[in-house]
């Protein structure tokens, strides 16, 4: 900007707020007092208007990234607290959405894109189509109320747990394979209710209508207890499962890594 035109700007503005922002002499210009009041209040104007300019840059050049993410209804919230939270601290600009489904559904959720990717813990090997990622590996326990005569052991028999009133978890992957067992160790459950609901199961449990074999981390609440079995040696395998294509998306990339990096416990 040239002198005169600074000048004109100046006195304008001046003009407009009633008052001189300069001292003026042959020697120096210097900001009046009212002149130092008004910085201030220039200065957040004008970082105000820097940040407004920024974050229209930004919204104007990003695309919001999003996953839609499967987690099998048996699997409980507790170890992936943490994960989600990394995953969410190293990538803010990603959406995830995470959906409830069973077993059954998944290869055909997976194949037709509808989720990128699904937490699942599966009894059969996946077919080739699929990519896994190995997360941890946890205990069948039988969880039953406080207070219950299973507190007082280390580890219960399949054949004490059969003297109980059994809250049969449907959506099970391992539901038909423990069965069997138990029919195959000459034992028969004596189910009291089935459900497809774990938090319906969870509830049930701590008001001491039964007790139930479950997942470990499944065991969220602090009024409801488990001990392992003495006579069922069931490990489950947590998974990353997505298609052999998916990874070519840079955010399921990133989601797979955060994964594979963070310690599970």
């Amino acid at each position: 900007m040239s002198q005169p035109a600074l000048s004109k700007a100046i006195h304008k503005l001046e003009a407009d707020l009633g008052a001189d922002l300069f001292d003026r002499d042959t020697q120096k210009v210097e900001l009046t007092e009212f002149g130092r009041t008004m910085r201030i209040h220039f200065e957040r104007i004008e970082d105000n208007l820097r940040k407004a300019r920024n974050a229209a840059n930004a919204a104007a050049k990003a695309t919001v990234e999003r996953l839609n993410i499967g987690v099998m209804c048996t699997i409980g919230p507790y170890r992936f607290r943490r994960f989600l939270r990394a995953f969410r601290a190293e990538h803010p600009d990603i959406e995830v959405t995470l959906h409830d489904v069973t077993a059954t559904v998944i290869p055909e959720l997976l194949l037709s894109g509808i989720l990128d990717c699904v937490f699942c813990a599966r009894a059969e090997k996946h077919d080739q189509r699929f990519q896994t990622v190995d997360l941890f590996e946890e205990k069948m326990v039988v969880a039953f109320a406080d207070g219950h005569r299973f507190s007082n052991s280390e580890a219960v028999p399949l054949a004490e747990i059969a003297k109980e009133a059994y809250l049969d978890r449907l959506h099970c992957e391992f539901r038909d394979d423990f069965l069997n067992f138990t029919r195959a160790s000459g034992l028969e459950l004596n189910v009291a209710l089935r459900s497809e609901r774990e938090d319906w199961i969870l509830e049930l449990l701590h008001d001491g209508l039964g007790v139930s074999v479950l997942p470990e981390s499944s065991v969220i609440l602090n009024t409801v207890a488990h001990r392992p079995i003495s006579d069922l040696t069931n490990i489950r395998k947590l998974e990353l499962v997505m298609t052999k294509s998916a990874a070519t998306s840079p955010a399921l990339t990133a989601f797979m890594d955060t994964a594979k990096a963070i310690d599970w416990g």
